[in-house]
């Protein structure tokens, strides 16, 4: 059962993403919260938390809950563990199966899995189109004890939106690496760039709330249409 604050977090974001507050630039308040999702107070300030983690919205004391500027758009998001379909949600997003199949955990994913060698993995990869234009490849291991079934339909649409809703994964953390290197002909194939041409790459360690790794993943994408934005609230 998804968290309920988590769920709170979710409808408004939606909501902020559809243009809802879009003339007051500012949320309910914590009492119309409170009464519109008949929950604790506590309860609405988590998942107003996590509006502010995600850089949707930022507070004023005894003002309100203010919208963040939306100029900044159409950018892989550092802070979201939900993928491009989330990140990039006013463009055309289609993708490609490469590859899907069961695999056996070798020492050196083992090692970054933290699991048993020869614990049964997914192997996933995939490219991902942007507007009819190749965005990024992207190499993925699930651990099947976690994750127990994947098929080329949930591959196909959002993998992040299959493990919370209908998994119902508590997802809590995940390591990022971001370098550049020069990409392999292969790859520059099917991103439509020449050999030895740089690619922006995001290497991914995703966990439970409990610390447990199910996801380790490898990006690499287009150097020329990838954006990052990384928003930080000081404390």
């Amino acid at each position: 059962m998804a968290v309920k604050y988590k769920e709170i977090a979710d409808c408004l974001e939606q909501e902020i993403r559809d243009g809802k507050f879009d003339q007051t630039k500012k949320l309910p308040t914590e009492d119309e919260l409170i009464k519109k999702f008949e929950v604790s107070r506590n309860t609405i300030r988590k998942a107003v938390t996590q509006l502010v983690n995600l850089g949707l919205i930022y507070q004023v004391q005894g003002s309100g809950m203010f919208l963040r500027d939306k100029s900044v758009t159409d950018y892989i998001n550092l802070g979201s563990l939900r993928g491009l379909t989330k990140d990039l949600n006013s463009k055309v997003i289609e993708t490609k199966i490469l590859s899907l199949q069961v695999q056996t955990a070798d020492e050196i994913i083992a090692k970054q899995m933290r699991c048993e060698v020869g614990t049964k993995l997914y192997y996933i990869k995939r490219l991902r189109v942007v507007d009819h234009e190749p965005f990024s490849i992207e190499i993925s291991y699930f651990n099947k004890d976690i994750v127990p079934y994947l098929n080329e339909d949930i591959a196909s649409s959002s993998i992040y939106s299959f493990l919370i809703d209908d998994l119902k994964l508590n997802i809590g953390f995940a390591d990022k690496v971001i370098n550049c290197e020069k990409i392999d002909e292969a790859s520059a194939e099917l991103l439509h760039i020449h050999p030895l041409d740089p690619a922006l790459i995001i290497e991914n360690t995703v966990c439970l709330t409990n610390g447990t790794i199910f996801e380790v993943s490898k990006s690499l994408f287009h150097y020329q249409k990838a954006k990052i934005l990384n928003r930080i609230n000081f404390k």
